[in-house]
């Protein structure tokens, strides 16, 4: 799920990771932000990942339980 295209072109660029935290391993998760979104950075040792919650393009709500919650309104 996308929620335009420059999000989905930066993720197939591999700026930006899509998928479970748990499939992150090669690198660090910076914040405790439940999302399957991801800007990826280099570090030190592999990756920083740090959580979205809302698209930096379009604005929208990128996580499952943040969509689920605005589609109710």
């Amino acid at each position: 799920m996308f929620c335009c295209d420059e999000l989905r072109a930066r993720i197939e660029e591999g700026v930006f990771f899509y998928g479970p935290k748990h499939r992150i391993n090669d690198g660090r998760i910076v914040n405790e932000i439940e999302t399957e979104y991801f800007v990826r950075s280099s570090a030190s040792r592999g990756y920083s990942y740090i959580g979205i919650n809302y698209c930096p393009f379009c604005g929208r709500a990128l996580s499952t339980a943040l969509w689920a919650a605005e589609k109710k309104k």
